[in-house]
């Protein structure tokens, strides 16, 4: 027991006295991806984990508050997969995450069920399609579609939209598995199955999987700041969404070390230079966003709920996918605002920092998107090269390579300082 409390007070003072660097960001990686934070989503209060966390960090800092909390608290409906998972094709159990997703938008369902399968040599007409379906065929059956070839615009393309009421839908997969989220569900099951886990000569298909949609899940934005020594009353927003893809079922979890994990270290080394090393002319608004995963909401909510008037912000630097570097940097925003992509860019060449750094116009893919929106400059930064893993299981600490997080650093910092 006396072990146990040395070590919770070491590994409480190690946080508390961090310096920016590989080690520290690698601490914060690896905390957030463990199984306790249950892949920092809806299920079994992984985000709430998440924020509590990042707001213990924030206090150790000394970051203040706007209001009695570090906490922005907002709801929003999300659908989730808890509880028992299984798939089975015949006799053979398939592993989630591994063999198969469950489509974000699928409805729970359990039984076993026929397969019926569909490829662009055997796929019937629409009219033939119609047909089947007037006379319920495709009820308590499950259509496998096999999409290798094109096939957008064939009748496969409908099936894959079940228009023609099956009691489910397995899709083969020849890319990598790909998860994501949703507010909303179908009234299907749909599964997303590799194609090496699955083969012709299955003929039956026993499922369970728990379904609930969540219509009022409360999460929140984490927010503290650091007073301006010359001008408090500009601001300059540092932000990074915590929150990742959660569990399905209660075994498999999404870890998120990239995304976006090693963005909230980013931003936790930023709190502490501006906090412990170099206080900031400017404030400097650190936002650690929830909801991110599920359609931007908690950046939404903040910009139409702001701690500040938002004419007053001016800039926002946002930051997802902080883990690589290899092939330099992309910026979202960076052929909107010229003038201030010129000034990173010459920061770079100066230091040194990474190897390229590309631009690109408007797009609602992260956070900084509904500031932009609202007239607020905002760049959205991410690094590219290294790792493919994203969305998926494999997205962990152990294969981060952190190749660039340490120039990143610098060079955000730098141009925060410039600005």
């Amino acid at each position: 027991m006396r072990k146990a409390l040395i070590f919770l007070l070491f590994q409480l003072f190690s946080f508390i006295l961090f310096s920016q660097d590989i080690d520290f960001a690698r601490k914060i990686i690896d905390t957030l991806t463990s199984a306790y934070f249950s892949g920092r989503g809806a299920v079994d209060e992984g985000e709430k984990k998440a924020a509590y966390f990042i707001a213990k960090q924030y206090k150790y800092l000394e970051l203040k508050k706007f209001n009695d909390s570090y906490f922005q608290e907002f709801k929003s409906p999300i659908n989730t997969f808890s509880g028992e998972l299984n798939v089975r094709f015949n006799n053979a159990k398939l592993t989630a995450g591994v063999d198969y997703l469950v489509n974000a938008q699928s409805i729970g369902i359990k039984g076993t069920f026929p397969l019926v399968w569909y490829n662009v040599d055997n796929v019937p007409s629409k009219k033939q399609l119609k047909k089947l379906a007037n006379h319920n065929f495709f009820i308590n059956k499950f259509i496998v579609i096999d999409t290798k070839g094109a096939y957008e615009d064939s009748e496969l393309f409908l099936l894959q939209l079940n228009l023609y009421g099956a009691t489910g839908v397995v899709l083969i997969e020849d890319n990598k598995l790909t998860h994501h989220l949703s507010n909303i569900y179908n009234d299907y099951a749909f599964i997303i199955v590799k194609r090496e886990a699955i083969n012709r000569s299955f003929k039956t298909l026993t499922i369970e999987i728990n379904q609930k949609r969540v219509r009022d899940y409360q999460s929140q934005n984490v927010i503290g700041y650091v007073e301006g020594t010359e001008h408090p009353d500009s601001f300059i927003v540092l932000s990074a969404h915590y929150d990742h893809l959660g569990m399905m079922g209660n075994e498999v979890y999404f870890p998120g070390a990239n995304d976006n994990a090693s963005g909230v270290a980013m931003l936790l080394n930023l709190a502490y230079h501006y906090t412990h090393k170099e206080p900031p002319t400017k404030t400097i608004i650190f936002i650690a966003f929830g909801a991110e995963e599920v359609g931007l909401i908690g950046s939404k909510y903040f910009v139409n709920h702001p701690t500040i008037e938002l004419n007053k912000i001016n800039f926002v630097f946002n930051m997802d996918l902080m883990g690589t570097g290899s092939k330099g940097a992309m910026i979202v925003n960076g052929a909107i605002y010229e003038k201030q992509y010129a000034i990173l860019i010459a920061i770079n060449k100066k230091g040194n920092y990474l190897s390229s750094i590309k631009k690109r116009g408007k797009a609602a893919n992260s956070d900084h998107y509904w500031f932009s929106e609202n007239n607020v400059p905002a760049f959205f930064m991410y690094l590219m090269g290294g790792i493919k893993a994203y969305h998926d299981i494999d997205d962990i600490s152990k294969t981060l390579p952190l190749t660039k997080f340490e120039d990143s650093f610098r060079l955000i910092r730098d141009f925060v300082d410039e600005l």
